[in-house]
């Protein structure tokens, strides 16, 4: 059976907005060029696609018994300069201090959390429907 996960993203001001998962947990996403609370909304796809990768790799390491001493991802998206302006490449490099790792052990945990496993990575082809649900009184 298909896992189905919601969240509702609630207008406050202008370009702000947050996120509201159905367990209660929020975000903040902000496009206000002053005083921004939050990410704008492709720097959390960034974000998303550095956290589902790594989350595959640490589990990774944890069922060959390597502990992590440190660990991080940086990524970098350029987006095209035309609309929609989407990401057309995206480069992460993935920082990890687990002894007893080797390079090669590495190179395919990563591999395989970026193209196999990522959930996010896989999302970004996915197929995306939408309706509109006006909540103001119509004029005849």
């Amino acid at each position: 059976m298909a896992k189905t996960h919601s969240t509702t993203v609630h207008h406050i001001l202008d370009k702000r907005f947050v996120g509201i998962t159905s367990n209660g947990h929020r975000v903040m996403i902000d496009a206000e060029p002053e005083h921004p609370t939050g990410m704008r909304p492709m720097q959390l796809l960034l974000n998303a696609l550095g956290a589902c990768s790594a989350f595959d790799i640490v589990e990774m390491l944890r069922k060959r018994r390597l502990i992590v001493q440190g660990y991080r991802v940086e990524l970098e998206g350029e987006r095209s300069e035309s609309l929609p302006s989407c990401y057309t490449t995206i480069h992460a490099k993935h920082f990890i201090d687990a002894p007893g790792l080797d390079q090669r052990n590495a190179d395919r945990f990563v591999e395989l959390a970026m193209t196999k496993y990522c959930s996010v990575a896989a999302s970004l082809t996915a197929e995306i429907s939408f309706e509109v649900v006006l909540e103001h009184e119509q004029e005849v």
